[in-house]
């Protein structure tokens, strides 16, 4: 695919229409080359237990290309922030080092238990995003183009995780156990980010604390609709994986 960035060489610091819904998913973006590669890791070692003609497999196969050119967007998205001033590379650090030590010491339906409670959230924002009246800017930039393509993407593919957790027998008590703890991972990291750009660019006058303010009451006012649409989302995990054939392993 074409560089999701594009040629636009004004990179729009408030693109999403207000800094805090920016900084929403400019701080979803620090997580994402991380993220991308501890959920390639897993899907290629879940994948290769399985019967390698199975659709699941071929599925399995697409979903990492997909998810690898998520990953080299997102790197130069955050470079691009990097530029702006905000300290990335500190924080993508920080995740990798975390994502690396749980792969070293978790087995493999734990992992695979947690990266898709991370496809699952993903995919419940990407949804929201996409919507009309959404929590993505209809005003076209290269933050937008990116943020589109990478949600309808995630959508589409957000059943591979699910697929393999049936596939591989994750039972029911370990998937709603890691969704827990990914969702409270991903949301301390996403607040930490959005506090840290938010501090930054007060500190350096590019926005006032009382603009700030104002979008954060907008995001909870005038897109509350999203934000329950979200939470229902979120919930939704709650619910019984449907039986599927056991066709697909080895």
């Amino acid at each position: 695919m074409k560089d999701p960035l594009g040629d636009d060489a004004s990179f729009k610091p408030f693109w999403n229409d207000t800094p805090i819904k920016t900084y929403l998913f400019d701080a979803f973006s620090v997580l994402l080359p991380a993220g991308e590669q501890f959920v390639i890791s897993v899907v290629e070692k879940s994948s290769a237990q399985l019967q390698q003609t199975s659709a699941l497999a071929d599925d399995s196969r697409r979903f990492v290309v997909e998810e690898r050119a998520h990953q080299r967007a997102h790197r130069l998205y955050n470079q691009q922030l990097e530029k702006q001033g905000f300290e990335v590379k500190q924080y993508e650090l920080e995740i990798e080092k975390d994502l690396e030590a749980l792969q070293s010491k978790w087995s493999l339906h734990a992992q695979l238990a947690l990266a898709a409670a991370f496809e699952h959230v993903t995919a419940v924002i990407s949804g929201v995003a996409l919507r009309k009246g959404g929590l993505l800017s209809t005003r076209e930039s290269s933050q937008t183009r990116l943020w589109r393509w990478h949600c309808q993407e995630e959508v589409a593919h957000q059943h591979v995780t699910t697929d393999l957790l049936r596939a591989l027998g994750v039972p029911y008590w370990q998937r709603i156990l890691y969704f827990l703890a990914a969702s409270a991972l991903m949301a301390f990291d996403v607040l930490r980010h959005l506090h840290g750009f938010a501090r930054l660019d007060m500190a350096r006058g590019r926005v006032s604390a009382r603009e700030v303010r104002r979008a954060t009451g907008s995001l909870l006012l005038r897109d509350a609709s999203n934000l329950v649409l979200m939470m229902l989302g979120w919930a939704a995990y709650f619910l019984p994986l449907k039986t599927r054939k056991a066709t697909d392993c080895k």
